[in-house]
């Protein structure tokens, strides 16, 4: 499971349009969270409509500001829980039937208000009882590494969102790649950078999906950052077992007896159309192929 996660800033126009298209194609998620969507749900079914995603809900802005959207690809078992303005809460069935929980979150931009969004988070936590993950933009740091340039971060808001998460037993999940995700420019020249959207979950969601990883992508259209959550994303690459695909023919053996033999055996088997007679022999030469290259490096080994 892939789930993406961006602040949009509104998708009113062409051009931030054509970058979440690009993302989509790029990364190929199966759940997008998009928050400040700045569209009301019926104005939303045009995105969907473009994108060929039926599957989704919107949660209607206020005014020129706020609006939440989750959509999902054909395929998979989902269901949704509970939203609010802040939240969209849904349940994922996995390959192995293994439930997980999964919500898009948006804390308040105002901090005098954001205690109602994690009053919001708090009634979402204390219903989950599978592994969680939470990924938006929460409008909240943990601490000063979290902040480049511009005032220190406000302790008791710092504290506050520590609190929440001990509270519900969460962990931070670092990225594998990039680290801020909001950069705004401050009056006066340079850039203030914040890593105030980040995925988190749960402590068991570490074991149980050893293979977890997050990035962060770098957009134009808006001054938040996409994050993408791979559950799989550091899962070594299966080699293919099947012998055929491991076959690759070496010049040199075209003067090997025993190459020459494998080819004549499988050729003259039965009497088949030259198509089948070709697979025919890739399929005998993968196996010799193999044998050979383990009994030579058996003897050098020995050597």
């Amino acid at each position: 499971m892939k789930f993406m996660c961006w602040n949009c800033r509104g998708l009113g126009n062409p051009a931030k349009l054509r970058e979440l298209k690009q993302l989509l194609a790029a990364n190929n998620p199966d759940l997008i969270f998009l928050s400040e969507t700045k569209m009301s749900a019926n104005d939303f079914c045009r995105v969907q409509n473009k994108f060929r995603m039926q599957n989704g809900l919107a949660v209607n802005s206020e005014g020129q500001s706020g609006g939440l959207a989750l959509m999902w690809r054909d395929g998979m078992n989902f269901s949704i829980q509970n939203y609010s303005k802040h939240h969209i809460d849904s349940l994922v069935k996995l390959e192995n039937n293994k439930n997980i929980r999964v919500t898009g979150f948006y804390g308040h931009a105002n901090p005098n208000l954001r205690s109602s969004s994690w009053d919001i988070f708090r009634r979402v936590g204390e219903s989950v009882r599978e592994e969680w993950i939470v990924g938006g933009d929460f409008n909240a740091i943990l601490n000063d590494a979290e902040k480049e340039d511009g005032r220190r971060g406000v302790r008791a808001q710092m504290n506050e969102f520590k609190e929440v998460m001990d509270e519900l037993a969460l962990v931070d999940i670092k990225p594998d790649s990039g680290w801020f995700t909001w950069v705004n420019n401050r009056s006066g020249g340079g850039l203030i950078k914040q890593r105030i959207d980040r995925f988190i979950s749960s402590g068991s969601v570490a074991e149980k999906f050893p293979f977890i990883s997050t990035k962060v992508v770098r957009q134009t259209q808006s001054d938040h950052d996409a994050i993408i959550l791979d559950l799989w994303g550091r899962k070594p690459k299966d080699y293919p077992n099947d012998k055929r695909l491991c076959f690759k023919f070496d010049v040199c053996w075209a003067g090997d007896v025993g190459a020459k033999n494998v080819i004549e055996r499988a050729w003259n088997r039965d009497a088949t159309d030259s198509r089948e007679k070709i697979e025919r022999v890739r399929s005998a030469l993968g196996p010799w192929q193999r044998k050979k290259i383990w009994k030579f490096e058996e003897g050098h080994a020995k050597a």
